[in-house]
């Protein structure tokens, strides 16, 4: 039997630095937001750079998380 991978949804992490820690290191917060598990990663890429536009943080990162349903069949 082989194992189908059924999408579900995706999210897009922003991970953004916030600020320094009492140490000097970097602080980060991580902003999550829903995307179709259709859409392609230039997509979720444009709407998340779109988003940090109206952000005052610097962005560190931006991930996309998929998650999906294994079906054996």
């Amino acid at each position: 039997m082989a194992v189908v991978k059924m999408p579900q949804s995706s999210t897009i992490a922003i991970k953004l630095q916030k600020g320094v820690t009492t140490s000097g290191s970097p602080a980060y917060v991580t902003r999550n937001y829903t995307g179709k598990s259709t859409a392609t990663d230039q997509d979720l890429f444009d709407v998340a750079q779109a988003l940090m536009g109206l952000q005052s943080y610097t962005v560190a990162d931006i991930a996309r998380v998929d998650n999906a349903n294994l079906i054996n069949q």
